[in-house]
């Protein structure tokens, strides 16, 4: 009884200490639309549906803080796509005139926000879908490729009359982008110009250090899941990621074990800017489910930028053959730039490097230009305005009509 009470006292500790710092930061508590009315901007909740079923929440910044002073590409539409276990909220961790969705939408574009099937956006019962049940989350980022993002590009250039978008898609969210290409080709047409930030499609076969380790933990956890039908990864509740802030940032032994442990996954605190870390770690892990994060790991472990592998004699239900068919990254006909991080152990120069002899029309091949660059700093760096947004945005403008 002595032993719980403490650790209840321990937890009500740790958040009262960790959720006074984020006092100062209203965003960390805030969801999407509310931090988007926050920081000044106008705000809009879009309800997609896909052929399939699920329903997909879009938030939409329509245009920046002062409408009739914005310069560039006016009113030209931009699609966020977010990595795995993400969500919109990742556009805008930066906050205000660093954010890549603030930085467009004052620019003049017309910005809007994707939410991949089974995060904590895109978890709406529909009569095809009730997310209670074990069929709901029986899906990777492949159907989002598949369904999630032609039914939002349909969407958006219905609602706002153009033929065409520009996207920007991080890690996972350029995955899906290649998968959309790949099966259904014909959406080249509704691209203007697309960006991979720290672009997944290869992995490396050669992996070394952490990276190797978590992939084998992974390979491990993922087969437990499998036995036990776990099917979804939950987002992470505000109180335990504010005891893992606290935990990590105060604690300096387990700080030590804290920055090894997010080193794996290309994160780097220190490169983040301290008021905005309460609402990166409340708002990082936005749920999923099990099988996305399986079919990242059997990239990580095969090299091959394939559909997901159900095992042998599943693989010949599913597609008639004893292995998963691959993608074909040739399909991608639309203009494409490609930046990465010499710093980035996911992503890495090499995987880049075949992603851009494969690709048919890479307009750009970006090396940001700071070393030690990690896979998330294209979302949360301290200087992502200039290192990363501000040449996005010299690329769209060169697309621009007027």
């Amino acid at each position: 009884m002595f032993r719980n009470l403490s650790l209840i006292v321990l937890v009500l500790a740790l958040y009262k200490e960790v959720n006074g710092e984020g006092k100062n930061n209203p965003d960390t508590f805030l969801d999407v639309p509310a931090m988007i009315v926050y920081d000044g901007y106008p705000q809009e909740t879009h309800i997609v549906v896909t052929e399939d079923g699920y329903a997909l929440t879009v938030h939409r910044i329509p245009h920046g803080r002062d409408k009739g002073n914005s310069t560039g590409c006016d009113k030209a539409a931009v699609v966020l796509v977010h990595g795995l276990f993400g969500s919109s909220a990742y556009w805008l961790f930066t906050g205000v005139d660093s954010a890549l969705s603030y930085m467009l939408a004052d620019r003049g574009y017309d910005v809007w926000m994707f939410n991949a099937r089974g995060n904590l956006y895109s978890t709406k019962y529909t009569p095809e879908r009730d997310p209670r049940t074990k069929e709901f989350w029986d899906f990777s980022w492949h159907e989002s490729g598949v369904y999630d993002l032609p039914a939002v590009i349909d969407y958006i250039l219905e609602m706002t009359g153009k033929e065409k978008i520009f996207y920007v898609g991080h890690s996972m969210g350029n995955a899906i982008f290649y998968v959309m290409m790949s099966q259904r080709p014909e959406y080249n047409d509704k691209v203007t110009a697309m960006i991979s930030l720290a672009p997944i499609a290869y992995m490396n076969e050669e992996r070394t250090g952490p990276l190797s380790v978590s992939i084998d933990l992974f390979d491990e956890f993922g087969t437990f899941l499998n036995v036990i039908g776990f099917t979804q990864i939950k987002p992470v509740p505000h109180v335990l990621s504010n005891i893992a802030l606290t935990l990590c940032l105060k604690m300096p032994v387990i700080s030590y074990f804290c920055q090894k442990l997010l080193a794996v996954f290309g994160e780097n605190v220190k490169h983040l800017n301290p008021a905005t870390i309460p609402v990166y770690f409340n708002h990082k892990f936005a749920g999923s489910s099990t099988r996305g994060l399986l079919h990242y790991v059997q990239l990580l472990q095969s090299g091959c930028f394939c559909q997901y592998d159900y095992g042998e004699s599943d693989n010949i239900n599913h597609y008639h053959s004893s292995g998963p068919p691959c993608y074909d990254i040739s399909s991608t006909t639309a203009p494409v730039a490609l930046f990465y991080g010499d710093g980035d152990n996911i992503s890495n120069e090499i995987v880049v490097t075949q992603l851009y002899e494969e690709l048919p029309n890479v307009v750009k091949l970006y090396k940001v230009p700071l070393k030690g660059f990690e896979h998330t700093d294209f979302i949360t760096h301290k200087d992502i305005a200039t290192l990363v947004n501000k040449p996005i945005i010299d690329i769209f403008d060169l697309y621009c009509t007027h």
